[in-house]
């Protein structure tokens, strides 16, 4: 039985980064596909034949994640799948196609947001920028918690090294 999550990882961006710089990385599908840490191998590939229409004429990768099923390296393994990104003006859009009917569809944006947050308290200072990845998660039931987990971790450290690139 397939399920339907939807979700979003919301991370402060370091000072350091602009709005345009963290756009321009966001496009920049390479980096984007280096800094996130499960990644172990990427390579360009064609549309599948069965691509929905919205994704068809995206740009398509092929990847290989290193994924841990079991806590301290206790089990482990890769995971092969297809990707496809479109940019968008304020950051990426992308369609994860993954063994077992796993579906991902990530939209990365780039918010600035008031110091307000929503608990009525001031959180630091105005304006300052924030990584959203709002998440749409189709997968078989046993499995959203595994993959909700892995993604977060991942966003955490895709962060820090966007953090590291838009400094260098």
């Amino acid at each position: 039985m397939q399920t339907r999550t939807n979700f979003t990882n919301q991370t402060l961006l370091p000072s350091s980064l602009s709005e345009t710089a963290v756009i321009r990385i966001l496009h920049d599908h390479a980096a984007m596909i280096e800094q996130n840490p499960l990644v172990i191998h990427y390579e360009r590939c064609a549309p599948p034949a069965d691509a929905p229409p919205e994704d068809a004429r995206g740009i398509w990768y092929e990847l290989t994640d290193r994924v841990a099923y079991l806590p301290c390296g206790l089990l482990h393994g890769t995971v092969k799948y297809r990707a496809c990104f479109h940019d968008t003006p304020q950051g990426l859009r992308t369609h994860i196609f993954a063994p077992m009917g796993v579906h991902i569809r990530n939209n990365w944006t780039v918010r600035r947001q008031s110091g307000e947050a929503n608990d009525g308290r001031i959180h630091g200072d105005s304006d300052e920028l924030y990584l959203h990845e709002d998440v749409e998660l189709r997968c078989p039931l046993g499995m959203t918690t595994f993959i909700r987990r892995t993604l977060a971790q991942a966003h955490r450290e895709l962060v820090l090294r966007l953090g590291a690139t838009g400094r260098g």
